[in-house]
């Protein structure tokens, strides 16, 4: 009776474990049932279902035929649930553990676009905002994980892509940039300004706004008395982009200052910008 009783104690902890690893009470099925169905789920469109079959199958097959492949379908079974952040986690995983895979190149590409999309949150995808003039800082993350596919893998089929989100997302640091710079010259710190007009020259060239940026720095230079500096940037302004319509012919400089958001209605703060007024004259 005493090893009976002592037995029964271990006996409730392995039932109990049991449970814990098959809450469902479900029967387990063939390493080929589980990935067959995530196939099925996927193709249907059924992306939740998808991911509950391939983290099973890692479960119960961890080494098998399907174990990476099922690994690398599960970032994109992730991706496309809206789970970017779990995507990205396990496309870490994967080259991590498989750094030698033929498809590894597209793990880099999935986390590369996992990443971007973790950035924009509910709000940014449903009111009329920049994606420049959010936080940038999940954009910077993809931009990386771009680069190190391009980097890596210059011949991956996935790199031509690749390439052109970098583009876009090197256009989108520099307008975040300028942003800023407006921002200074809003409240006339021309020197903040100038500095961070001459950051976006010196470090996107090829962006869309390098024009705004020279003219925005000879409007500082015009400001601050620095004659000199203004008539160089002019030239190099009129060499460079000679059909820039921001000055004109006595070197007056126009510059784009944005809406005075910080002079917002109470009702358009109230309802992010979109009802009431976004400039209020002061």
């Amino acid at each position: 009776m005493l090893k009976l009783s002592r037995a029964l104690p271990l006996f409730a902890v392995a039932l109990l474990a049991a449970c814990a690893s098959n809450p469902k009470n479900e029967p387990v099925k063939s390493e080929k049932a589980y990935f067959d169905t995530a196939q099925k789920s996927m193709t249907a469109g059924n992306f939740a279902t998808a991911t509950d079959e391939l983290e099973a199958l890692e479960s119960h097959y961890p080494v098998g035929a399907y174990t990476e492949q099922a690994q690398l379908q599960l970032i994109y079974a992730k991706y496309q649930h809206i789970d970017y952040a779990g995507a990205a986690a396990d496309a870490d995983r994967f080259i991590r553990l498989h750094p030698g895979n033929p498809q590894v190149d597209y793990a880099y590409y999935l986390k590369g676009l996992s990443d971007y999309e973790a950035g924009a949150d509910t709000f940014n995808r449903y009111l009329p905002m920049d994606p420049a003039h959010r936080d940038v800082s999940p954009s910077r993350d993809a931009f990386n994980d771009l680069r190190e596919l391009v980097t890596r893998f210059p011949s991956s089929q996935y790199t031509p892509d690749a390439r052109q989100r970098m583009v876009y997302l090197r256009n989108e640091f520099a307008e975040s940039e300028m942003h800023v710079a407006r921002f200074y010259m809003k409240r006339h710190a021309w020197v903040a300004a100038l500095a961070r007009a001459r950051w976006v020259i010196e470090g996107y060239q090829g962006a869309p706004v390098i024009p705004e940026a020279l003219a925005d720095e000879i409007y500082c230079y015009q400001r601050l008395g620095m004659d000199t500096q203004a008539h160089s940037t002019i030239a190099l302004l009129r060499s460079n982009f000679p059909d820039y319509k921001g000055i004109d012919n006595k070197d007056q400089v126009k510059v784009e200052l944005g809406k005075n958001n910080e002079n917002r209605s109470w009702l358009n703060i109230a309802t992010f910008g979109l009802l009431g007024s976004a400039d209020v004259p002061d």
